[in-house]
């Protein structure tokens, strides 16, 4: 066989198996081998571009049935193989139509019928793969024509779609991720759901408006709606669960309200959350040093680790005089010593609140939020931070 860079994962617990199979594949392509299913489940999981899985039908665990199944989920386009000494129907039975594996193989195997099957195998794999990167493109285009007309109709909802999809793909590559196709659909697909909520709820948010509990519920439920309008659409049912998880807080808040937490969270539902919250929190012209505070003072409901990421990552763009000294802030980020650089105004009449060069205190943020509760403040609001001695952050208002 010619050397390939083709990734081989070996389920059982028979040593001469495994041996065998390092000998006759070792020279030519990885192979991973695996004495129970659990350990090579998980790392199926972190390695997605796995071409073949070979299981034998008593795999310590789950079994050499249920373990092919699970493969068949984590990583479809694997070709699957059971190699086994069983020889009865049930067992073949078992193996075709719940295990959904594509060759089934007799033990003893002979050198020549297994190099056979690896080569048989190997080809079915990369149809798969071929077929799934025409979709994938074709269905890309069918996405980004959906995205443009509904942008049309629903312009507020749809015009972060361009900055969160280009901050993921960021984030995508400093994570390592070598497959970034579903990442990008959920980002360009997550406002489906808030494009279909009623305006007023979504102008209350995006101003910073308190909202009633209904309200929030409402809110709360967009990623649901996503849910339902893609989940039978094919090879969107990743998808449609990464969007309906996106609203999950790392600290288990947010809708819904019984779905996992911390780490079990997938990785893309983890980083729409975060990089949504962040756009929200951010100026017309990107996050900026007080975006992140915003999102600081929640920090339970971020992935730690993303969010350190993206503070090192998405802030790398931005000039020096926005990392440190100027900053444009909402309401909610502002805090104690910052100074005014223009005047604070209404949003409707544009009468003054407070005057530029103003340096703020807690009383004064909290009636700057108290004015904005009831009559609006323009916002953005441009503020000249510094390290601000601590007598300086004392409320002498």
């Amino acid at each position: 066989m010619e050397k390939t860079t083709d990734l081989i994962v070996i389920a059982d617990p028979d040593k001469d198996v495994q041996t065998g199979f390092q000998r006759l594949f070792g020279g030519h392509m990885k192979v991973v081998c695996f004495s129970e299913s659990d350990p090579a489940l998980v790392f199926l999981k972190q390695n997605h571009n796995t071409a073949v899985v070979f299981s034998c039908f008593n795999l310590p665990g789950r079994g050499g049935t249920a373990f092919l199944r699970a493969a068949e989920t984590i990583v479809p386009q694997a070709t699957r193989v059971m190699l086994t000494r069983e020889k009865s129907a049930e067992a073949i039975k078992k193996t075709l139509n719940e295990g959904h594996a594509f060759l089934y193989l007799e033990k003893p195997c002979q050198s020549k019928d297994l190099v056979s099957a690896m080569e048989t195998a190997l080809a079915h794999h990369r149809q798969l793969a071929k077929e799934r990167a025409l979709l994938e493109r074709t269905l890309a285009g069918s996405v980004k024509l959906l995205i443009d007309m509904l942008a049309l109709f629903h312009p507020e909802a749809f015009r972060r779609t361009a900055t969160v999809r280009k901050q993921a793909l960021k984030l995508a590559r400093q994570l390592g991720m070598k497959k970034t196709w579903e990442l990008e659909m959920a980002a360009m697909l997550s406002p489906l759901g808030e494009a279909l909520l009623p305006k007023q709820i979504l102008a209350r948010y995006r101003a910073a408006r308190s909202l009633t509990e209904q309200e929030r519920d409402v809110l709360d439920r967009a990623p649901a709606q996503s849910r339902e309008l893609l989940k039978n659409i094919p090879q969107l049912e990743k998808v449609s669960d990464y969007l309906f998880l996106s609203a999950r807080g790392y600290d288990g808040s947010g809708f819904p309200k019984d779905g996992p937490v911390g780490q079990d969270i997938p990785l893309v539902s983890r980083i729409l959350k975060l990089l949504t919250d962040l756009w929200y929190a951010s100026p017309e012209n990107g996050p900026d040093a007080a975006s992140f505070e915003a999102l600081t003072i929640n920090w339970r409901k971020y992935d730690p680790k993303l969010l350190e990421l993206a503070k090192t990552v998405l802030m790398d763009d931005l000039p020096e005089a926005r990392k440190k000294h100027i900053a444009q802030c909402y309401i909610r980020s502002l805090r104690p010593g910052d100074v005014l650089v223009d005047d604070a105004l209404t949003e409707s009449s544009h009468e003054l609140v407070l005057s530029r060069g103003h340096m703020l205190t807690p009383t004064t943020i909290r009636r700057l939020e108290h004015f904005h509760q009831t009559s609006g403040v323009r916002q953005p609001i441009r503020v000249e931070r510094h390290e601000v001695p601590e007598e300086v952050m004392i409320d002498t208002a």
